[in-house]
């Protein structure tokens, strides 16, 4: 793959990040902040994968891009913490910690936007397009895939808690960005088959994706209701964050199971 085609790439997924980040000030939409994250996250693999060529070493994600990534996420998981609160219809008996959660969430949101305006987008873009190689090798695919699939056997050989799935996760995600961008950015099939088949990689990467959010709202719950206002509150907060625990610990290893029944080659 030549080098006009690796910076279409890069300026596709930078627009994108760019429109997705000029639409969340005054909505802050969880549909817009998906997409966004999205956008950074192929970027991101596709790095990973060009940094193993000899002549792109000096690729990385710019500091102030990761940044508005990282605060973009805090918004995104206080919004689907708050929303599950809602749906399971217990925020009328928690109006001082509810309180409190929106401050929060409105402190971060300003972040989000003080991000969003000390970046020149097409400067990161330059940056970024400026220590582009000057193509990509089929070795290299090759190389960037074996390396994903031997860190999830690796991790596996003694796997038991979510940092071991969280891990596993991100090795499956930049594999499945990287498919993606060969089958919707170049119209190409990818190169590399070292699974049975790709939807049960994607399914996996979500139910990982499903029981990360889990651990997130966990720990939220857990800074609640160490802050409760009132007794009230807190007892009503130990329960759920009692009760999501022992739902967390069911789904882990249920997830580490499906994971070690993953068919994925590590020598091709």
């Amino acid at each position: 793959m030549k080098r006009q085609a690796l910076e279409e790439v890069v300026i596709r997924h930078m627009d994108g990040i760019e429109k997705h980040s000029n639409r969340l000030p005054g909505s802050f939409s969880p549909e817009h902040i998906h997409d966004l994250r999205v956008e950074y996250k192929k970027i991101r693999a596709f790095l990973r994968l060009l940094q193993l060529e000899k002549d792109g070493s000096d690729l990385h994600i710019p500091d102030k891009l990761k940044s508005l990534y990282q605060i973009c996420g805090k918004v995104r998981d206080w919004q689907l913490f708050l929303e599950d609160l809602h749906a399971i219809g217990i925020t009328p008996a928690l109006p001082v910690s509810l309180t409190r959660w929106c401050q929060q969430l409105f402190t971060y949101k300003e972040q989000a936007v003080a991000a969003i305006e000390a970046i020149h987008f097409k400067k990161l873009r330059d940056a970024i397009t400026k220590e582009l190689p000057r193509q990509l090798h089929d070795e290299t695919i090759k190389k960037f895939v074996h390396q994903k699939v031997a860190a999830i056997h690796i991790v596996l050989l003694a796997a038991d808690n979510e940092h071991d799935l969280h891990t596993i996760r991100k090795q499956l995600k930049d594999i499945i960005y990287i498919i993606r961008i060969f089958e919707h950015d170049w119209g190409i099939p990818f190169p590399i088959n070292a699974w049975k088949s790709e939807k049960e990689l994607s399914d996996m990467a979500s139910r990982l994706g499903d029981f990360n959010d889990l651990c997130g709202a966990i720990s939220l719950l857990q800074s609640g209701y160490g802050n409760a206002g009132n007794n009230e509150e807190k007892s009503i907060l130990q329960e759920l964050h009692d009760n999501r625990l022992r739902q967390k610990e069911e789904q882990q290893q249920q997830l580490l199971q499906q994971v070690r029944e993953l068919q994925m080659e590590h020598a091709f």
